[in-house]
């Protein structure tokens, strides 16, 4: 584009130039007709280079204008984990009641397309197989996300739930952890946690204007958890059982001067109203045994990942008020320790929760009792895309919920007991 621009202001000078030069000092008809069929010539080649000009400046906007335009961008990634599992527990008979296995963990699709410069879409889907060795599909997120700007952006649809850090730093897929699985304490609805792990609503976060403090926030406002004892912890996907909705507010902090430091506090508040189920032995409706409860959840974390070095630890204390009861708390955390030797990474774990028996809204909305325990493990990326990993758990089971009340809704009660030890290998991958 350079040489026709160069030309053109040479033909516009041009004129001047030859008139000081080539004029004679006495008027001369020819040398007059020569001067005006040079000057329309020149005035030809000025509109010639003016049109090729237009037309590149057209063309390279049109090249721009594709190039933005090239919507949606769609990126997928595949997640998957294939375990063994070695355990040692007993039942209440003082039988083993878990066999040595292996296991089809779950085949992660995750998926995102980004359909304009502010917009993108969010979709994870999940294979895996029951207690009944029979799969299933499960569509754990789909979120419409709008980024506005760093202090304030938006996401709808379902979400993991922002109480502490492990729950959104790590999706389904097990590749992304250092060890085998979730802490006890976070495990997924369908697992027995105790946090709300999902959630069906909008999640809001951006950045604070702190400086090098690094403080963010988050806001999320949902459906919440079913209260049903038929299947506790139901995400409520299609619809709200009761009228209330459950809120979480966070506050984190990455400050400058410590480089891969993350700590971080909230409070999830939920209403839950039971759903009357009468259970085929007794047919005692569950209403009977538990009503309207207020659920508060307080949850802090600390977090650093920096070079060779990971921590990870979070903080949960849980209460429960049921109408007609008092208060119950329940306690939980745990701490992890790792660090990276090549394309080894050793680590440790301890994890505890205590959720009394006398919370009878436990059974409702995840498991009870008593469990604590320290895990070694060993993880081992003999791959780019894929690692295996062992891990050997040691884990005190006790203070399953009540018999008392099982047998009052015509239940039953089968409860382990002691110390359980587990060893898991793994080999997880991601594609």
């Amino acid at each position: 584009m350079g040489g026709p621009l160069a030309a053109l202001v040479l033909a516009c000078a041009a004129p001047g130039a030859l008139a000081q030069s080539a004029a004679p000092a006495t008027y001369d008809p020819a040398f007059v007709q020569q001067m005006l069929k040079r000057l329309d010539a020149q005035d030809a080649e000025i509109k010639r280079l003016k049109s090729e000009l237009a037309r590149n400046g057209d063309a390279a906007g049109s090249a721009e204008s594709a190039k933005a335009e090239a919507f949606p961008r769609l990126s997928f990634h595949g997640f998957g984990n294939i375990d063994f599992t070695a355990r040692n527990a007993q039942d209440n008979t003082g039988k083993r009641s878990v066999k040595d296995t292996f296991t089809l963990g779950q085949l992660d699709f995750f998926l995102t397309s980004r359909i304009n410069e502010s917009m993108s879409i969010l979709s994870e889907v999940v294979m895996e197989a029951g207690s009944d060795n029979k799969m299933g599909i499960d569509l754990e997120r789909l979120l419409f996300q709008w980024r506005f700007n760093d202090y304030f952006n938006m996401d709808v649809g379902r979400y993991h739930t922002a109480v502490g850090y492990y729950n959104t730093a790590y999706h389904h897929g097990t590749w992304f952890q250092t060890a085998v699985g979730r802490p006890t304490m976070l495990d997924f609805e369908d697992g027995g946690g105790i946090i709300p792990a999902h959630n069906v609503g909008v999640h809001f976060h951006g950045d604070i204007p702190s400086g090098s403090v690094g403080l963010g926030y988050i806001l999320e406002v949902g459906n919440g958890r079913a209260y049903n004892e038929a299947d506790p912890g139901t995400v409520q996907n299609v619809g709200d059982v009761d009228k209330y909705k459950a809120v979480n507010l966070a506050f984190i902090a990455r400050p400058e001067a410590i480089p891969g430091l993350q700590v971080g506090a909230g409070v999830y508040h939920d209403t839950l109203l039971p759903i009357s189920n009468t259970t085929a032995a007794a047919g005692t409706p569950f209403l009977n045994a538990v009503g309207r409860t207020d659920e508060l959840m307080f949850h802090a974390h600390a977090v650093y990942k920096h070079g060779p070095w990971e921590y990870l630890s979070e903080g949960y204390l849980v209460r429960h008020k049921s109408a007609g009861d008092v208060a119950h708390l329940t306690p939980a955390g745990f701490a992890q320790l790792a660090y990276k030797i090549d394309s080894l990474t050793p680590y440790t774990r301890f994890s505890y929760v205590h959720a009394l028996n006398a919370d009878r809204a436990w059974p409702f909305v995840g498991a009870a009792g008593l469990h604590y325990g320290p895990g070694v493990g060993l993880r081992w990326d003999f791959s780019t895309l894929a690692a295996f990993k062992v891990q050997y758990d040691l884990i005190h089971n006790s203070l399953a919920p009540d018999a008392a009340f099982y047998t009052l809704n015509g239940g039953t009660l089968t409860t382990v007991k002691g110390w359980d030890s587990m060893f898991t290998a793994q080999i997880a991958f991601t594609f």
